[in-house]
């Protein structure tokens, strides 16, 4: 079947300058009748269902023009691990609902949550470890180094009071910036810079090796995942988009 501009953005809810934006880019171009006319066919339909999926994971239009042109293996083995993430995400999602009926449920009146209740799912730690997730995919994703692995048995290692300092180190590194970003700094100021840079090599030095092309992209997820925006902007509201953007400009002038 063959879709005019009207009819395709009609069936899939894209607007009809987003698909004169793939076309110009070169991501979705659809055939010409001599009079002009755009005409898309079932595999436009089939291309286009790819570009929204990928869009809805994150992944810039550059990167998917480029995964677009690659065989279908590499499509199902990037699928494959972006379902994993979803099913990851879930997972960690339905344990926030729980806590929050659980909560909700305490301040009626009904039965009081035990104390390491309160905080599953918003401790630091788990904050790590989800940060440590998302890295290792955007590790593979980009074809980094994954020596930061090596990591992970150290961390198995420590006692409860150096993961407890680790904890204490890096709120301090959060608070810093909210200080800075409360008094209206500049993602390129100099302090909030140093900032970056502490945070960096505190990722770098007790995690896993954070290069830094990995560290600009944790930056795009701290704005991109909802956890990871609901984590630094319960400290200011919109922290987590200027950290992103002070680690972009870190990435893009660090050498």
């Amino acid at each position: 079947m063959i879709y005019s501009t009207q009819e395709i953005a009609k069936l899939t809810g894209v607007t009809k300058r987003t698909l004169y934006h793939y076309e110009t880019i070169g991501l979705l171009v659809p055939k010409r009748s001599d009079a002009g006319h755009r005409s898309y066919s079932r595999e436009d339909l089939l291309r286009l269902q790819q570009i929204l999926l990928y869009r809805s994971l994150d992944f810039p239009l550059s990167e998917i023009r480029r995964l677009l042109t690659q065989p279908d293996s590499n499509h199902h083995t990037i699928l494959k691990k972006q379902i994993a993430l979803l099913q990851e995400k879930a997972s960690h999602y339905q344990m926030l609902a729980q806590l929050a009926e659980q909560t909700l449920l305490t301040l009626k009146g009904g039965l009081p949550m035990k104390d390491e209740q309160l905080f599953r799912g918003l401790r630091h730690e788990e904050i790590v470890t989800h940060e440590k997730q998302h890295a290792d995919e955007v590790q593979q994703h980009y074809g980094d180094t994954d020596a930061y692995r090596m990591s992970a048995k150290r961390q198995k290692h420590r006692t409860p009071n150096e993961k407890e300092q680790l904890s204490t180190m890096h709120k301090q590194l959060d608070q810093r910036l909210t200080v800075l970003y409360r008094d209206g700094r500049m993602t390129t100021d100099p302090d909030v810079q140093q900032v970056v840079k502490d945070q960096h090599d505190f990722i770098d030095t007790y995690y896993y090796s954070c290069a830094l092309s990995l560290f600009a992209s944790l930056g795009q997820m701290y704005v991109s995942d909802e956890r990871f925006r609901a984590y630094y902007d319960a400290y200011a509201p919109g922290l987590s988009t200027f950290y992103s953007e002070a680690i972009s400009h870190y990435a893009q002038t660090s050498h």
